[in-house]
């Protein structure tokens, strides 16, 4: 006797409270855990230290050009203005066309869209764009991951992804084979 247990039970066997659990439970399985707020605020930390090199070298070849630095109203709006590009600029073309920031690839971990699938170029843009609007409002949009109940910021919303611990591609073998 052979009995068949890859096979998921009958539809008609199950409560109905136990429905909808299994599903989602069956569409789960396929997701990466979000990674935890400490491990992406130590990220944080390096791409600030990345973004603020990155704009002290402007800053720095501005004055080697022969630009000059005063105290004015309308020079600390262009020295906003301008940090405010070079944010953009940072992690646009790091998501984007990399897919992670050098300090998610030194925390280990990974961008993933809500389905569980790898982003696509318009959710990275929008993730992009969402950093510019989490950070522009005061830094709220990060410190909601702190209230919100899956952990997730503006951005993580806007763009339908969120941050997950990297897969090595022995953890997916791994899990490959502990599934089957």
């Amino acid at each position: 006797m052979v009995i068949d247990v890859s096979l998921p039970p009958d539809a008609g066997t199950l409560s109905a409270s136990a429905g909808p659990e299994s599903k989602e439970a069956r569409s789960d399985d396929n997701l990466y855990p979000v990674a935890s707020i400490d491990n992406r605020r130590l990220a944080a930390i390096v791409d600030l230290f990345c973004l603020l090199f990155a704009y002290g070298g402007f800053l720095m070849l501005f004055g080697s050009l022969g630009g000059e630095f005063t105290l004015s109203k309308l020079s600390a709006a262009v020295y906003i203005t301008t940090f405010a590009i070079v944010y953009l600029q940072y992690f646009a073309l790091f998501t984007v066309f990399g897919g992670t920031t050098p300090g998610m690839m030194i925390r280990n971990l990974q961008v993933t869209s809500f389905s569980g699938e790898p982003p696509t170029p318009r959710q990275m843009l929008l993730r992009s764009a969402g950093y510019m609007l989490s950070a522009g409002a005061f830094f709220l949009g990060f410190l909601w991951a702190m209230w919100d109940e899956d952990e997730l910021t503006w951005h993580d919303r806007l763009s339908r992804t969120y941050l997950s611990p990297a897969q090595t591609y022995a953890d997916i073998e791994t899990s490959s084979v502990a599934h089957s």
